[in-house]
């Protein structure tokens, strides 16, 4: 199994998008479908009828998670999200997927520290991605803390690219982490899922193929 540090991470995306021309976007939504087809399966795996609920943060971790969004709905499958966070700090390609999301009628709720509905089908974790480096604290702390409540009710859990509050490259919890069901990282493992306590965090692991170039992934 390839794995990767949050520094080689950012990195090999950088020369991906830069020199070799692949679109951030077209990185983006691959990764969200592969979280999408893991949404899919768990619900058919349970059985559960409920929207499934995506918490997104402003970064590009959050874009996943808009991007997921609109490709459930594309789906037939109902989403929303749940928005942590100031929205004048959303990336770019963050904002671009939102804005498909709520052109196709979708619904962005900012988050207000409500519990969470445990009718909802599935929970998608896309607040925080590697590069967290300080504790959770805030909103998105009590997100976190909601999102886990459903989860030990039942409610499944699925994580974009790592956990939410764990350190990408030590597996450290930094104050708060998601306990997810699934992990769905993208084209490599990192240090922190294999580790620590983000190797529990992680529930089973899927590492996915997004286009990044074979031989970036090898050097």
């Amino acid at each position: 199994m390839i794995c990767k540090t949050t520094a080689e991470m950012k990195e090999m995306d950088r020369i991906a998008i830069q020199q070799r021309g692949i679109p951030s976007l077209r990185l983006m939504e691959t990764a969200a479908g592969h979280v999408t087809a893991a949404v899919q399966a768990r619900l058919a795996q349970t059985g559960r009828q409920g929207n499934v609920l995506i918490f997104c943060g402003p970064g590009n971790n959050g874009g996943d998670g808009f991007a997921c969004a609109w490709q459930l709905l594309e789906k037939g499958i109902g989403a929303t999200v749940c928005f942590v966070g100031k929205a004048e700090k959303m990336t770019d390609d963050a904002r671009a997927e939102r804005d498909r999301f709520l052109s196709m009628g979708g619904a962005v709720e900012p988050y207000q520290g409500d519990p969470v509905s445990r009718e909802a089908g599935c929970l998608v974790d896309a607040l925080f991605g590697v590069g967290l480096d300080r504790p959770v604290g805030g909103m998105f702390a009590r997100a976190i803390a909601a999102i886990n409540e459903a989860h030990q009710d039942g409610v499944p859990v699925v994580a974009c690219d790592i956990p939410s509050g764990i350190e990408g490259n030590t597996g450290e919890v930094l104050g708060i982490a998601v306990q997810a069901d699934e992990t769905v990282t993208f084209s490599c493992a990192k240090p922190g899922l294999l580790t620590g306590a983000g190797r529990q965090c992680a529930g089973s692991l899927r590492v996915c193929d997004i286009g990044i170039p074979q031989d970036l992934l090898n050097g």
